[in-house]
């Protein structure tokens, strides 16, 4: 199928769910009272529902998220100064690989440029703030990319309560895209992925390092932290949801409330924000509410094809390689450009003695995968699955 089709397909596809969903909700006739209420953000904003004094925007923490140290300013000009900036830029990636500077991965590390290069640790955020300082100083093209990586579901309910979006750089230039990532090997382009600006960069910074904060207990630090990301980007639903997760980490349930029924305003298929709500009102024994937010979670949940492919590949890990097609069925209806479903296609059908069909998966799965790393993988567990069909 070519890509133009793919499109036409996949767009037909959202017009019937649209049309479904509107026919679902103009029925709905069991919504709580509560969840119509008024939200007071500037409340929430203030931090008076944990605080004794409001905190101030004054209070608020300004990073030098992009800045260069001298002694970086330093080290870039060395990096073939006559040569033009994508020359330089691969120049000081090619650094990298030889190791002549690291940065080691701590994922509790959401550090400055400045930071970053002196501590030589961080997560996928410092080091894409650190890379996008350097390119842009060598006078490359360089944006913050953000990875729309699928989340994943335990075997009971989603056990995720905070927000982390994998971010990696993108500079652009005459010769095509590259994208640096921490983990190269392990990026996948088939993810959905979008440039966004450096304010919405930005404020991913300060709330990851909010929460970084809230779980080293400082407390009004990481308010501040957050009530800067909110700041920078007032309408974004995963940063109300963060602000959510530090009131009930908190014990301040009705702020937290409050916090992801906003988020749930801005984004009403926010699962995160739907699954802390369940939770939160189902410890207060509130369980109409619970079992109202549970309901909306599930079904959202279920007609998402990352989680049905999870419960596909729970399914086959057991064994069940019926209920593993099924589910991967439902899955590549919904979204059939990802390699892994068809991967799993191909060993289900081939565990249940359908070997043409498992054929054409895994030729679609290889089709798919553009990433060396992936294909050489699947090369190897195909090889395992042949070697023990022989024995």
């Amino acid at each position: 199928m070519t890509g133009k089709n793919r499109s036409l397909l996949a767009a037909w596809r959202n017009k019937i769910w649209f049309a479904v969903l509107a026919l679902l909700l103009s029925g709905c006739t069991s919504v709580p009272d509560e969840v119509h209420q008024p939200i007071d953000t500037q409340w929430l904003l203030s931090g008076q529902p944990l605080f004794a004094e409001p905190v101030r925007l004054s209070e608020l923490p300004e990073d030098d998220i992009l800045g260069l140290a001298p002694e970086m300013r330093a080290y870039l000009a060395e990096i073939a100064p006559d040569s033009g900036p994508q020359h330089r830029l691969q120049m000081l990636l090619k650094g990298f690989e030889r190791r002549d500077y690291t940065v080691q991965y701590h994922a509790d590390k959401t550090l400055t440029a400045s930071e970053t290069y002196s501590q030589q640790v961080g997560n996928c955020m410092a080091f894409t703030v650190l890379m996008v300082a350097m390119a842009r100083e060598l006078g490359a093209n360089a944006y913050f990319n953000q990875v729309e990586v699928p989340p994943v579901w335990g075997h009971e309910e989603a056990q995720t309560f905070v927000v982390y979006r994998h971010i990696n750089m993108v500079s652009q230039s005459p010769r095509g895209r590259r994208v640096v990532d921490f983990n190269l090997q392990a990026y996948d382009p088939v993810y959905d992925q979008r440039k966004i600006s450096d304010t919405e960069a930005f404020a991913q910074y300060y709330s990851n390092r909010g929460l970084e904060l809230m779980q080293q207990g400082e407390m009004r630090d990481a308010f501040r932290y957050l009530r800067k990301s909110l700041e920078l980007r007032p309408h974004h639903a995963d940063l109300w949801a963060n602000l959510g997760a530090f009131y009930s980490r908190n014990q301040e349930f009705g702020a937290a409330e409050e916090s992801y029924k906003r988020a749930l305003q801005l984004k009403g298929d926010h699962a995160i924000a739907m699954s802390n709500l369940e939770r939160l009102h189902r410890k207060q024994q509130q369980f109409e509410l619970a079992d109202y937010y549970a309901k909306r979670a599930r079904y959202h949940r279920e007609r998402n094809p990352y989680y049905l492919y999870y419960q596909a590949r729970a399914a086959y890990e057991e064994g069940d390689y019926k209920s593993a097609k099924s589910q991967l069925r439902r899955a590549i209806w919904r979204y059939e450009d990802d390699h892994r479903f068809h991967f799993l296609m191909g060993l289900t059908r081939f565990r249940l003695g359908e070997f043409d069909d498992s054929r054409a998966h895994f030729s679609e799965a290889f089709s798919l995968a553009d990433n060396p790393g992936t294909q050489r993988a699947y090369n190897r567990k195909l090889n395992y699955l042949l070697s023990d069909r022989k024995e």
